[in-house]
């Protein structure tokens, strides 16, 4: 536990020293490319001494990663206001964002991959196998415009943005079509063991097999998975944020590349990158926890 803390703090640490390279990797003077695009009325040696650019690199990484741990994050460029209450802001509203499509795709999921499983060859199995497929390779670029196109328009049960339902569903219906696909083949790999026909000889109802002796032993290597879709799933948000004008991370991101707000555009990126790094090692925690046999 105390390897992955420190693997995991040196992780971060690494994030934010690339995130804080950005700006000076950008050819050229960034502060004249910065003025002449965004048309901020910040003098050039104020716009250097809130990018660190007037104190050597490795210095003011330290000193601005001792900040960053005491939750200061800098100012942004665009309102002068701080960039950490903003974060958090916008990360609540990514986080409802998340969470919704984590509900609602698991649930799709689970009722899917658990009872194609149990079923091999029926109508539930082959609809699993095609609504994976086209799930998967449909993007959330495509997708969300095609559901505002039939729900907003077409069919107007939903305003077109400003709301969570949108997004929710385009999400859900990305996320579980992997994961009905991944927990059929799991579910059905722990029912052709022992344990399971040990059950059915015993009189155990159906039911309770596919749920305990398929989904229960299967569990672990789920549970890693869907630390690391986590990290892909809130990537999937930030661009649905900005197709649907949802206020969260993805749409602040975006709005600081084009305003040229640097600041924010790091810390952004810094906290994007720690929270996708967090998921993985949360998921592979909680697979060692579920299984006993991993934890030695």
């Amino acid at each position: 536990m105390f390897n992955r803390l420190i693997a995991l703090l040196g992780g971060v640490i690494l994030i934010f020293s690339f995130s804080r390279a950005l700006i000076r990797a950008l050819p050229g003077d960034p502060l004249e490319t910065l003025i002449a695009e965004s048309g901020t009325t910040l003098s050039i040696e104020t716009l250097r001494a809130d990018l660190g650019l007037d104190r050597p690199y490795f210095p003011a990484l330290v000193q601005d990663l001792s900040l960053a741990f005491h939750g200061n994050l800098g100012r942004s460029l665009y309102n002068r206001q701080p960039i950490g209450p903003l974060l958090v802001t916008r990360l609540g509203r990514t986080a409802a964002l998340v969470l919704t499509s984590l509900f609602l795709g698991i649930a799709i999921s689970l009722v899917l991959g658990v009872f194609s499983a149990g079923l091999p060859g029926s109508w539930v199995d082959r609809f699993c196998s095609i609504y994976g497929s086209v799930t998967i390779a449909m993007p959330t670029p495509w997708l969300g415009p095609l559901l505002m196109l039939a729900l907003s328009v077409w069919i107007p049960l939903f305003p077109i943005g400003g709301h969570l339902a949108l997004p929710t569903l385009t999400l859900a219906l990305v996320f579980s079509g992997f994961w009905a696909r991944l927990i059929r083949e799991r579910v059905r790999e722990t029912l052709q063991t022992g344990s399971a026909d040990a059950a059915r000889a015993r009189g155990v109802s159906e039911y309770k097999v596919l749920f305990k002796y398929g989904l229960g032993p299967a569990a672990g290597a789920l549970l890693a998975y869907f630390g690391t879709q986590l990290g892909s799933l809130m990537a999937g948000a930030f661009v649905t944020e900005t197709l649907f004008d949802w206020p969260g991370m993805g749409a602040l991101l975006v709005d600081a590349v084009l305003r040229r707000d640097y600041p924010v555009v790091e810390a952004a990126t810094f906290a994007a990158a720690t929270l996708s790094l967090i998921f993985n090692q949360l998921g592979d925690l909680a697979q060692r926890y579920w299984d006993p046999r991993l934890r030695h």
